[in-house]
């Protein structure tokens, strides 16, 4: 495996519509020419990159020899870059962890996001960038947990932010007026936006067009122009002087009617006049574009410093990464198997959670693997190295259950011989699992709605007030707004627990997970039973695909345990499966043949079926997919797969 960054810098800037229009047609030149199934590529100003993942270095230099010119005739290449190897896993890292890259960390992570959304939709996201991808989120969130990295203002319009913040906040209280054009206006805004700011007057020729962005972005925001100061301002920016605004005669008349009330001025003009000011008002404060300058540089120190910290990070990723490659876990996120997108948007969910204190309510049908989730967010969490306790609340009889959750006191109950501690004090500083949390008792809601809002508890039989740093992770197979609606769960625990939701999909709806799955069950169990037991008979593996699993993950492996444990010889056949898995694959493949009269194969009963519930939807995809119990996005990367369109469907008929 040969990981490729290929860098192109452009003769001019490829706006965003132009590579929406040329995206489909360098997916189609990759896939074509090259044979590469796996890739992404960024797009950003004059620059596009790709990261491609090859089998061998002549498919890159048939890429790097193909050049961009060919992709988007349009448009000259004046320069190219290539990385391989280390330097390709080391940059992609750098990128994803919003840290680096020639433009600012934060928009081309937005970027990568971007991408690799799309291209897990178009099917062209595998094991490697998946991972890549993944665990640059994690290392994400530990930079911005455990570094100041993310907090030093190194652009512009971050350092005004920070200076409004500290002079006249709140922000969702001032008044700005911005005078002149900038270039980067936009971007000061939108800055100024997120930090609270909610009313822009605008004075001069800004070229802002505020419609626009009222309509596409901005709704309840004031957007308005003015050719004079308002009397209500707090911030004045000043990018260039306008006739058309008199600052000689209304900005000492704005400062006295203020009454030392702070005003605060930006002058990018460097008027020694409006630096004059400050001595005869107070609390007049005025920043020329040389004094944010210094602050972006000393902030820049700062954050090389920083970054001096963070790149040992980086580095361990690295090789952390080539470890799991050459691993038998390329197809594994933390224990837990899946290739499938279903179950790739589950990994990258796990990634954005896990250092957080967050609690989560995880929930899916029986044995679809949710405690493995709870572990695997444990486990990647600042808490990993403290207590992870699992208490199944539908398996402990009710009237112990307080006691095992909150502890109890000697003598407060018959068989109370001793002090015991409950399982949330067991936890303390880790974390604890609450399975089947629908099956808790009322009266004991609101004991754990207390310990969510306040981290208190009090043991059975005493009045102490206990004070626990545990995070809760809750799952559950039963429907919990349908059980809130009845009256059976308590709505304000409800809404407690369900910060961070995650639906685990059923195995029937991640079949292509399945030959991974048995393939894991297989070496396991031949461990355990000290047998030489490798492969599965084609048709094997067939039923096990076929088989619609109501029992999940949890029952493919007590099936394939058994196979193993009968099996005679080294390799799994269909006669070692259970008599009602044979039986639902013949009840169904006699009837399905071709024209010609020979059995159609797995895939050919799959893509026919899908044909006919796609044209019984009249081409709905929505509704196709919810009648084939698979999601859209599986949906879409089925079509992709058999090559099933309505246009060539009409074709054929």
């Amino acid at each position: 495996m040969i990981l490729a960054t290929f860098s192109y810098q452009l003769s001019e800037v490829i706006g965003d519509e132009q590579l929406k229009k040329v995206t489909p047609a360098i997916s189609q030149r990759i896939a074509e020419e090259t044979g590469i199934k796996e890739w992404l590529f960024l797009g950003y100003g004059c620059c596009l990159e790709f990261f491609l993942v090859l089998d061998k270095g002549e498919e890159a230099e048939l890429f790097w020899d193909s050049h961009l010119a060919s992709l988007i005739p349009s448009v000259k290449v004046v320069n190219a870059f290539a990385r391989e190897g280390r330097d390709t896993v080391q940059y992609f890292l750098t990128i994803a962890s919003g840290i680096g890259g020639n433009i600012d960390g934060k928009r081309k992570l937005e970027l990568l996001q971007e991408s690799y959304t799309q291209g897990t939709e178009e099917g062209h996201i595998g094991p490697v960038l998946h991972r890549l991808f993944q665990r640059g989120i994690l290392l994400y969130e530990k930079i911005r947990q455990e570094t100041s990295f993310f907090r030093c203002a190194v652009e512009r319009e971050s350092v005004i932010r920070e200076i409004v913040e500290k002079v006249v906040s709140p922000l969702n209280r001032i008044t700005t007026y911005i005078i002149g054009a900038d270039p980067a206006l936009q971007a000061l805004v939108e800055e100024l936006r997120i930090g609270g700011c909610q009313k822009f007057f605008f004075g001069g020729n800004t070229n802002f067009n505020s419609e626009i962005f009222i309509e596409q972005r901005w709704k309840g925001i004031i957007l308005a122009p003015s050719n004079s100061i308002p009397e209500t301002s707090d911030v004045i920016i000043l990018f260039k002087k306008s006739s058309n605004v008199n600052l000689t005669e209304s900005l000492p008349r704005l400062l006295k009617r203020r009454k030392n009330k702070q005003l605060l001025f930006f002058d990018f003009t460097d008027d020694p006049w409006i630096h004059s000011l400050k001595k005869k008002y107070q609390n007049f404060f005025v920043y020329t574009s040389s004094e944010i300058q210094q602050v972006i540089d000393k902030n820049k120190k700062v954050q090389q410093g920083i970054l001096d910290e963070i790149l040992p990070w980086i580095e361990e990723e690295v090789s952390e990464f080539y470890e799991w490659y050459h691993s038998e876990q390329r197809y594994q996120f933390a224990g837990i198997i899946g290739s499938t997108p279903e179950m790739q948007r589950i990994f990258e969910m796990i990634s954005r959670i896990a250092r957080s204190d967050i609690t989560v309510l995880i929930d899916g049908e029986s044995g679809t693997g949710k405690e493995l989730v709870a572990r695997a967010i444990h486990q990647l969490s600042r808490r990993a190295d403290k207590p992870f306790v699992v208490v199944n609340c539908g398996a402990i009889p009710e009237q112990l259950l307080e006691s095992e959750l909150f502890g109890h006191l000697r003598g407060s109950f018959t068989g109370a011989i001793a002090d015991k501690k409950g399982l949330f004090e067991m936890a303390n500083h880790g974390t604890i699992f609450l399975d089947e949390i629908g099956e808790l008792p009322q009266h004991l809601q609101v004991k754990l709605l207390r310990v969510l809002q306040f981290g208190e508890i009090k043991r059975v039989g005493g009045n102490e007030t206990i004070h626990v740093d545990t995070r809760l992770i809750a799952a559950t197979n039963k429907n919990l707004e349908k059980m809130v609606e009845d009256g059976i769960f308590r709505s304000d625990l409800y809404y407690r627990l369900n910060v961070i939701r995650m639906t685990l999909p059923p195995l029937r709806n991640r079949r292509d997970d399945i030959p991974l799955l048995a393939e894991h069950f297989v070496k396991k169990y031949a461990r355990k039973f000290q047998k030489e037991v490798l492969f599965f008979s084609p048709k094997a593996l067939q039923i096990l695909q076929h088989y619609h699993w109501p029992g999940n993950v949890r029952e493919l492996e007590n099936v394939i345990e058994r196979a193993v444990a009968l099996t005679i010889g080294t390799t799994i056949t269909e006669n070692d499966l259970p008599p009602h898995l044979r039986e639902s694959f013949e009840f169904v493949t006699p009837t399905e043949t071709t024209q010609e009269g020979s059995a159609l194969t797995l895939k050919e009963m799959e893509k026919k079926f899908i044909l006919e519930t796609l044209e019984a939807c009249n081409w709905n995809y929505d509704q196709a997919s919810r009648r084939l119990a698979i999601g859209r996005t599986t949906l879409w990367r089925k079509l992709k797969e058999y090559n099933i369109t309505e246009e060539t469907s009409r074709k054929s008929e």
